[in-house]
């Protein structure tokens, strides 16, 4: 089976340079594996459920599942790893904990075999293995989706090649391996990679739908199925890490290391919406933004709020209870103090972020004083809540480390000339 839960801890150190919001190579390596850490103890929950509460049928499978994602990650740990840590796993899993013991339960427990096939195939271990559709199509989590128009599908995975095979048919299609992510072909659409990113484009997890915003705005996807409907979104994910690449480097690579996927969601305003999930982080949802500033601005702010979800499952940064809300200056309504540390710590970043595209390299003067006049308005946003934040009295020990980390970057942002140093509050 997958390595043993254990409880992760994120040093002193790390939580204080998470806490600036500036980005350094290893902590991303820190907060893969906090997550990783927490989709084994979710997973393992799970498990303890169906032995208790699934027919034996339904446990039989899961045992079968269970095993091939510990052959592939004996394979390929890293594989199997990226599988897990995939937003859709992590939607799959909250609905899978949510739905009620019976029927609804025993169906969702098959999400277990998705996911392992897409780890098997990412560690290019050989299976065979028959998976149930949902209404006739099964989807492969950051891979992609077949259209089977049957009940189940069965898998076959080669060294060269994948067959699929739906119920009651003779005809399998077969995709070349390790290229899944192919071009349509018979009713299979792989997902679209990200150019100069890790991620996908991904309009077809099945989990998003019921889900909501945290300002209760439900969440319609926008399906990209075609070649020219995907085509604006790649081009602004492009523009976008080129201009975080021109103006903040470390910044750019960040958003290229830890977006899993980009979700397009339907919007019916003249303004940008997005949002992220606590079950699904690393998942970027959003409309199409209308240029490539107000996109680069959309990754680095949710990849913020991906990063404290992670942080906030791994180590308690604010003691229960304290239902106080608070003003904020980027709300009209006032916020719980989990929303107000969420909201600074993705403004903070922010703040940075403009202050950096006001010392770009070819900057126009209007464009620099614009820039500097967006991190000054970003940072006056963060300066109270931050002060509320500390004055609380629900921070934990660690909580105080984190909220330390962003004054001290906060204080550091009047500066002239932006660096990636700021006064370590450890020292």
């Amino acid at each position: 089976m997958p390595a043993e839960t254990t409880a992760f801890e994120l040093p002193a150190a790390v939580l204080a340079r998470l806490g600036s919001t500036r980005p350094k190579p290893a902590d991303s390596g820190f907060l893969r594996g906090a997550l990783h850490s927490r989709r084994l103890v979710l997973l393992k929950s799970l498990l303890t459920r169906a032995e208790r509460h699934a027919p034996e049928t339904c446990r039989r499978r899961l045992l079968l599942h269970w095993r091939l994602l510990a052959r592939a990650e004996a394979a390929h740990p890293a594989a199997a790893r990226t599988t897990l840590g995939y937003p859709a796993v992590g939607n799959w899993l909250l609905h899978t904990l949510d739905v009620p013991d019976g029927p609804p339960f025993d169906k969702s427990l098959a999400g277990l075999g998705a996911a392992a096939a897409a780890a098997a195939l990412g560690a290019g271990t050989g299976f065979r293995l028959t998976l149930p559709t949902d209404e006739g199509r099964l989807v492969l989590p950051g891979i992609g989706a077949f259209d089977a128009r049957a009940a189940n599908v069965r898998i076959v995975a080669g060294p060269g090649s994948v067959c699929l095979t739906p119920e009651g048919r003779r005809a399998a299609i077969r995709l070349p391996r390790p290229a899944v992510l192919a071009a349509p072909l018979q009713g299979w659409r792989g997902l679209r990679p990200l150019p100069g990113g890790a991620g996908v484009l991904d309009d077809l997890d099945p989990y998003w739908s019921g889900r909501h915003l945290s300002h209760g705005r439900a969440l319609p996807r926008s399906p990209v199925r075609s070649a020219a409907a995907a085509r604006p979104w790649l081009a602004r994910w492009r523009a976008a890490l080129a201009l975080l690449s021109s103006a903040d480097p470390p910044r750019a690579a960040e958003v290229a290391s830890l977006v899993d996927s980009v979700v397009p969601i339907a919007g019916d305003g003249p303004g940008v919406v997005s949002g992220t999930l606590r079950a699904a982080p690393w998942a970027v949802l959003t409309t199409l933004p209308a240029s490539s500033r107000t996109m680069a601005e959309v990754l680095v702010h949710e990849v913020q709020h991906s990063k404290l979800a992670v942080i906030s499952d791994a180590v308690p940064l604010l003691l229960p209870g304290g239902d106080a809300e608070h003003t904020v200056a980027w709300r009209a309504d006032p916020r719980p103090l989990p929303a107000v540390l969420q909201g600074t710590y993705a403004h903070l970043a922010l703040a940075d972020l403009w202050r950096r595209l006001a010392g770009r390299r070819g900057a126009t003067p209007g464009s620099r004083k614009a820039a500097l006049a967006r991190c000054a308005a970003y940072a006056e946003q963060v300066s109270a809540p931050l002060r509320t934040l500390m004055e609380s009295g629900q921070l934990t020990a660690e909580g105080k480390v984190f909220v330390a980390g962003m004054k001290c970057y906060l204080e550091s942002l009047s500066g002239v000339s932006p660096d990636d140093s700021y006064p370590h509050p450890l020292s």
